[in-house]
């Protein structure tokens, strides 16, 4: 015995349309979530990366001329803070959205030594310093580097 189920056209087309509406939505979904694990995001605009760095508590935007241009930032080479995790090292010391981090112990950033490098390479229980480019000018930030 077969049913077949009579709906209407119009019927056929919501249903139609909200199964596809939530396959979107949920590749989405999965998608931003495979973003905040790995955290990488490619800018259409340049080839910078967006990373948390390990045992700071941020995520940053690697600055090159192109991203200085966008964001009016004054300095060429660095590392933009996009987001401080509450709690986090970074937080404690001061550090806010918007600053620009231009030095790791002494070592300028750029795009041939990122921060991700600088941090992955610096032992656990470290004291780091950061000079943070901040609304025009520059502040040193001291913190006992966590690593994961």
């Amino acid at each position: 015995m077969v049913f077949f189920w009579r709906t209407s056209p119009i019927k056929t087309r919501i249903i139609l349309a909200s199964v596809v509406i939530i396959i979107v939505l949920a590749v989405l979904f999965g998608f931003s979530l495979s973003r905040g694990q790995t955290g990488d995001v490619s800018s259409a605009e340049s080839t910078a990366i967006n990373r948390t760095s390990v045992g700071l508590g941020i995520t940053y935007l690697p600055v090159t001329r192109t991203v200085s241009a966008y964001y009016n930032l004054g300095v060429d080479s660095g590392a933009l803070v996009t987001e401080v995790v509450p709690g986090s090292p970074a937080e404690l010391a001061g550090v806010k959205a918007g600053d620009v981090i231009l030095s790791f112990n002494g070592t300028t950033l750029d795009e041939e030594v990122p921060l991700l490098g600088m941090m992955m390479s610096c032992p656990a229980g470290d004291m780091v310093t950061l000079e943070v480019w901040r609304v025009n000018n520059t502040v040193r930030v001291e913190f006992l580097h966590l690593q994961r």
